[in-house]
């Protein structure tokens, strides 16, 4: 009689998307993150929070500084298992401007 397998089974789950590519800006820009899958709740972090900062909703505000960052994004508090996104900055930097009202 064949054992029976105890393979263990890994939820399919991915974040889009992979790569953000923008140009500096006087105004911070915002990309929000997809997540699919099966996800508990996600942990947002980013590798680099002057290039581009990533709240607990998962958008991605970046475009002020150039520069790269990785956002990483676990599938829980447990942070077993983890996604990446590249984010990328092009320009010169931008400052001395004020967000309109």
């Amino acid at each position: 009689m064949p054992e029976e397998s105890t393979i263990p089974t890994h939820p399919y789950w991915d974040v889009f998307p992979k790569l953000i590519r923008v140009s500096t800006s006087e105004w911070p820009q915002t990309i929000p993150l997809s997540i699919r899958g099966s996800v508990e709740s996600p942990v947002f972090e980013s590798s680099n929070s002057d290039v581009a900062e990533v709240d607990e909703a998962g958008n991605v505000i970046c475009g002020m500084q150039p520069g790269a960052a990785i956002v990483m994004v676990w599938r829980s508090d447990d942070r077993l298992s983890v996604r990446h996104v590249q984010v990328e900055v092009y320009g010169t930097p931008m400052g001395g401007g004020e967000m309109p009202s």
